[in-house]
């Protein structure tokens, strides 16, 4: 195992099967749709076509070895036979019953030394006299039972032996079947004195023994054919289900990566490209961890920028990265933090700060503020979109009003003040390359520390005009802030006209 794996409990587990089963149905991930088992399948099709392919082919050579040995054989034994037999003796024997001359008697014994000599059978070994019609009828042949002048119709393929025996070459037939069983002959010619072909001689040999060896090998060799490819396709198959549940895994992980679960480790085993994958999700997924955990420390203004800029095609976000707009700038302040840090020990003190600062970062949050930076006990926010006015406004109320319940609660109080301005500002990029802060600079982001800095404990001080911008949408709101005044704010040529609410 990895050691980036975790250890999954059973109901985890139990949790990831049925998280595989909705990933492969959300996928349309089919049995018949899969890459594996269709390779698998092509791969034995194209098995099956090759080996079937060779058995047949091979069966084809044997068929036409087992032809070619004894058909030579054959040719051979009837060409060095067939001269020694005379052709004018055999012009005597023409009918049943000419069995009786002295001339069938002699080429009767030729025929019985020649299948002695050749181990031929009794009955394979004959002479045939061409009639018109391409039908024969035989002459001469050993049987005791003779049937001189019997009318023969050759198969066809013994039919193109016989053409090529009439031209006056020896030859040997194809294989061929008829009512006795499977054969091949050869024939050659028999002339008589004066050069003519009057007959053929013709020797056959049995081959039902050879060729049902050659069919018992060609079934052998189907059947494990048959079991290779029943083997490969049981192959695919089990790789379709391991290569599934592998992907599954997988999908898990990217799943994982949708809903920010970065914590998921998925278990690896082996070290195929598959597990290689599985081992670098796990890393990816690690690292989107620690992006994640760096995401927190951005405000929503610089991931936004950052997603605007890289969806805008830019290969990374450059340092003039900058643009004007309308903004409503909020910072808060606690009061008398230097006095409170100086009584308590530094890890109190971060703690008072973070609890404080945790309850105005629900509200800002919830009222679509931005968190520019933390100055220490103070907080800078952006409000940007519609209604920023009254967001703000409406969001420095419910924080002063959590924190007075706070401070009921609380052994140590903390009073805080809130400014708010509105105004033109420039946001984009500080800093230098390797480090850089997208944040907002202008007279508004100066303005809201300046009202900051006058607000009494638990006080908005806003500018009048964007107080007056909510009255009519939030008329109640509005009717809080009813102190008025004019401020000489440090910066600012003119006076700055404000309205105050207090909640302590």
């Amino acid at each position: 195992m990895n050691d980036l794996n975790r250890e999954i409990p059973h109901a985890d587990l139990e949790a990831d099967q049925e998280s595989m089963a909705s990933i492969l149905d959300t996928n349309h991930l089919k049995w018949y749709r899969s890459f594996v088992f269709r390779f698998a399948l092509i791969f034995a099709l194209i098995f099956s076509v090759v080996i079937l392919s060779l058995i047949t082919g091979q069966h084809y050579f044997k068929r036409k070895e087992v032809a070619r040995r004894f058909g030579q054989t054959l040719q051979t034994i009837v060409q060095n036979y067939a001269p020694s037999i005379s052709g004018d003796d055999l012009q005597a024997i023409q009918k049943e019953g000419d069995e009786q001359l002295e001339e069938f008697k002699q080429i009767q014994a030729q025929l019985s030394n020649i299948r002695a000599l050749n181990h031929l059978d009794e009955d394979l070994v004959y002479i045939l006299k061409p009639t018109q019609g391409e039908q024969w009828v035989f002459q001469v042949m050993l049987q005791e039972e003779t049937f001189i002048g019997d009318l023969y119709t050759p198969p066809l393929k013994l039919k193109r032996a016989y053409r090529e025996a009439l031209t006056g070459d020896p030859a040997y037939s194809k294989i061929f079947q008829d009512d006795h069983g499977s054969f091949i002959s050869g024939v050659a010619p028999i002339r008589d004195s004066k050069g003519n072909i009057v007959a053929l001689l013709q020797a056959d040999f049995r081959l039902q023994k050879y060729l049902e060896h050659i069919r018992q090998s060609l079934i052998a060799d189907l059947v494990t054919a048959l079991g290779s490819m029943i083997l490969i396709i049981l192959v695919g198959i089990w790789m379709y289900k391991r290569l599934s549940y592998m992907i599954s895994t997988l999908l898990i992980g990217t799943n994982a990566i949708e809903r920010h679960e970065y914590d998921y480790r998925i278990a690896v085993e082996g070290s195929d490209e598959l597990s290689i994958l599985a081992r670098a999700l796990n890393k990816a997924l690690a690292r989107l961890k620690e992006r994640g955990e760096m995401m927190r420390f951005l405000p929503m203004h610089t991931q936004e920028m950052i997603q605007r800029v890289l969806r805008g095609g830019e290969s990374k976000v450059h340092l003039s990265e900058a643009r004007e707009l309308e903004v409503v700038v909020f910072e808060s302040d606690i009061r008398g933090f230097t006095a409170l840090s100086e009584r308590l020990s530094p890890s109190e003190t971060i703690s008072l700060i973070n609890r404080y600062i945790e309850v105005q970062a629900e509200y800002l949050l919830q009222y679509g503020g931005s968190i520019d930076k933390y100055m220490g006990d103070a907080v800078l926010v952006v409000f940007e979109g519609e209604h920023r006015e009254h967001r703000a406004l409406a969001c420095a109320k419910d924080i002063l009003t959590a924190i007075k319940l706070m401070n009921q609660q609380s052994k140590e109080a903390v009073q805080i003040g809130i400014g708010v301005s509105r105004g033109r500002v420039v946001m984009g990029n500080m800093g230098c390359e390797a480090r850089m802060e997208h944040t907002v600079i202008g007279s508004t982001v100066n303005l809201a520390a300046r009202l900051c800095s006058v607000a009494n404990e638990g006080e908005i001080v806003a500018q009048k005009r964007l107080v007056e911008s909510i009255q009519e949408v939030d008329e109640e709101l509005y009717s809080l802030f009813k102190e008025q005044e004019e401020l000489i704010v440090k910066g600012f040529s003119k006076s700055i006209s404000v309205k105050r609410v207090s909640f302590e």
